[in-house]
């Protein structure tokens, strides 16, 4: 060899960095492990250049150009082969990309999982891209690249992309079961499973990689499993639909029944109103007053044949409803176990009303209501039924004419009644002067 050769073979020596065939390799391992003093290795910007001795890891240096002696690098002193004398350094070189690698590839089935929701087990897959990179070069080497000679870029990436699909499973299970997702929304649940993949890569971590970002991430079925997802998705788009029919009606029913409450409130406060102003002595003068009334115009009606028989029904029946509603009726003589009208009235209160609801606290038939009277002749006859009513003048009784015409034996003079108040009223009045009633 001459000393041109020497001088060649020297420079070549002391010039070491990664080859420009393997600029894409994750990790690149030098083929040399001797190396002069005062050789220069050059790390590229994206990348670091480890040094290990013995399997054991010495020292690492950033990019840039660097020249290796011992007083510039301290770490070099252990690198030292003193066989030689000294000036040679022995070391095993790992440059090991540290620059994200965007746009890797993974994708595949993911297994057979169940929805919780649905009860239905099917078998979805997960196809996208995603860029990472090494944040911790030495415990890469060590912990899962191991000093190998190859710089093969996918032997690294395979593993990735195993790792990648493994935290796909983990963290769509994890989001299913807590009801975040469903596999009814597995088509647009994409983005935020890629974020929480990211966040979730503790696999990943523990051998130095960082995923940065999960790009478009698809998730999907197969077409058996979709079309039975999308059937029990009918079912329950017609289920919450029939739910809210039935909540609509549930909103009118209770509508239409605080609408009726309140009528029927309206009308308990009336009739209370009523029933607390009103007069009941009054009350039953003006009956039997109106009976009396009715009693006339019956017998203006009454006639021959059937008209007759009506006007009869009509007069008894005004009477009746007159005496029944006069204090102290029936008038003694009348056959026993004849009761007066019962009060309250029958069909009072009227329905809708709540239990138990009767009249106002206190309120009761009028004064004398019931009491026995005195039998005709007798002192007292003809007094005042109850306390308050009016007191008239009670004619002689006189000897009754046909139907229809004056009673016999009254005088001309004689002052006419009102069947309505009882006041006297000069004869041949039409009109009763008192109350106005009319007296034809």
């Amino acid at each position: 060899m001459g000393i041109l050769d020497f001088v060649k073979s020297g420079v070549g020596r002391m010039m070491i960095a990664r080859a420009d065939t393997h600029k894409d390799a994750i990790v690149y391992k030098h083929p040399d492990q001797t190396f002069p003093f005062w050789s220069q290795v050059t790390v590229d910007s994206d990348e670091v250049c480890l040094f290990f001795k013995d399997g054991k890891y010495i020292g690492a240096l950033g990019p840039g150009r660097h020249t290796l002696q011992t007083q510039n690098i301290p770490f070099l002193n252990t690198l030292v082969d003193k066989f030689t004398g000294g000036d040679v350094f022995i070391s095993e070189l790992f440059f090991v990309t540290t620059k994200p690698l965007f746009n890797q590839g993974f994708g595949g089935p993911i297994g057979s999982m169940r929805d919780p929701e649905l009860e239905l087990r099917v078998e979805p897959r997960a196809y996208g891209t995603y860029a990472f990179r090494v944040v911790e070069p030495v415990r890469f080497v060590l912990g899962f690249w191991g000093q190998k000679a190859s710089n093969d870029p996918n032997a690294a990436l395979a593993w990735v992309r195993d790792q990648l699909m493994m935290g796909v499973r983990t963290t769509l299970t994890r989001m299913i079961k807590q009801g975040e997702i469903t596999f009814m929304d597995l088509g647009t649940a994409g983005p935020n499973v890629g974020r929480a993949i990211v966040q979730e890569c503790p696999d990943l971590a523990n051998i130095g990689v960082q995923v940065m970002e999960i790009a478009k991430l698809v998730l999907n079925l197969s077409e058996e499993d979709q079309a039975r997802i999308d059937q029990f998705q009918d079912q329950i788009v017609q289920a919450k639909i029939d739910a809210r029919k039935a909540r609509i009606a549930v909103s009118q029913a209770e509508s239409q029944a605080q609408a009726k409450q309140y009528q029927l409130d309206q009308d308990y406060m009336n009739r209370a109103r009523y029933l607390q102003n009103l007069d009941m002595q009054r009350y039953q003068q003006y009956a039997g007053g109106e009976a009396m009334i009715g009693m006339g115009q019956g017998l203006q009606k009454g006639g021959e044949g059937p008209g007759q028989g009506l006007a009869g029904a009509g007069v008894a029946m005004g009477l009746g409803m007159g005496m029944a509603m006069t204090p102290g009726y029936p008038p003694p003589g009348y056959p026993p176990g004849y009761a007066a009208a019962p009060y309250p009235p029958q069909g009072y209160p009227p329905p809708g009303y709540p239990p138990g609801y009767g009249p106002p606290p206190g309120y009761g038939p009028p004064p004398g209501y019931g009491q026995p009277q005195p039998a005709p002749g007798s002192p007292g006859y003809g007094a005042a039924p109850m306390a308050g009513y009016p007191q008239q003048p009670l004619a002689p009784p006189a000897a009754a004419g046909p139907l229809g015409a004056p009673p016999g034996g009254v005088p001309a003079s004689r002052p006419l009644a009102c069947v309505r108040c009882g006041a006297g009223n000069p004869n041949g009045a039409k009109f009763c002067t008192e109350c106005g009633t009319s007296l034809a």
